[in-house]
């Protein structure tokens, strides 16, 4: 996936603004998600959350775009004229994107309502999958393992419906507690599921906070005041952490 940003796969390569991306789409493909569900529920706030979604999609895209040193030659534009499905990347900007045109139509009131509705349904699972798969299939990377592909998609759920909640959306505290504790069982067997060498560089280089955001989580079960917040910080942290401690390619590599 390094090719994309231009740079070698081999050292740390990505910095403040890359996990600020995992969070993003994360928490974009989430919104995005609950706007399709209440579009098909034909609740009133579909649109509220069809409007939250396509901002949050395209500060994503432009985070996307800002932080590759490729920018500013426009690099990212093969993402779209190329077929690459075996490239988790390729994937998430297609969701992305198209997820964008479904969403605005529907803001619009333009087009077949329901087909719309279920494209945006489904353009935004794949914007939620590809992060998780994008950091699995880094094979040299002994933090990414296959679980990336099932935690990544929770903590996005975690984001989008942390902030529905503090929309005060009466729907969103049930699932919000749920899921997060799905991710939480998920990120507390994670590190066992490393090996020796990659278990002892997470608890060296993050296993502080690590705890914290584990705990923070718990959180999400505690006051209805606080558990929207709770989520939000604890998954945000965890995508953001794994990024950065991720990088690291292990001994003689």
């Amino acid at each position: 996936m390094t090719e994309f940003y231009g740079l070698p796969n081999a050292g740390e390569f990505w910095h403040w603004t890359n996990a600020l991306h995992f969070v993003l789409v994360g928490l974009a493909g989430g919104v995005a998600l609950l706007a399709a569900l209440l579009h098909l529920r034909g609740q009133e706030e579909a649109r509220r959350y069809t409007l939250l979604a396509l901002g949050l999609i395209a500060l994503d895209l432009f985070v996307l775009w800002a932080e590759s040193p490729a920018r500013f030659r426009f690099t990212h534009v093969w993402l779209f004229l190329s077929f690459h499905p075996q490239s988790p990347i390729w994937w998430g900007a297609w969701g992305l994107a198209l997820a964008f045109l479904s969403g605005g139509l529907l803001y619009l009131g333009k087009g077949p309502q329901r087909i719309l509705s279920w494209a945006l349904l489904l353009f935004s699972l794949v914007a939620l999958s590809y992060p998780g798969m994008a950091l699995a299939v880094n094979l040299n990377r002994p933090l990414w393992n296959g679980l990336m592909a099932g935690l990544f998609p929770l903590t996005a759920l975690v984001l989008a419906l942390g902030l529905a909640a503090l929309l005060q959306s009466p729907w969103a505290l049930y699932p919000l507690r749920l899921l997060a504790g799905a991710s939480l069982l998920l990120a507390l067997l994670y590190p066992f599921t490393l090996t020796g060498e990659a278990r002892e560089h997470l608890l060296e280089e993050g296993g502080l906070l690590y705890g914290l955001f584990l705990l923070l989580g718990l959180g999400t079960f505690w006051h209805e005041r606080f558990a929207p917040w709770a989520g939000l910080l604890a998954a945000a942290g965890l995508r953001a952490l794994l990024v950065f401690v991720g990088q690291w390619q292990g001994l003689g590599l």
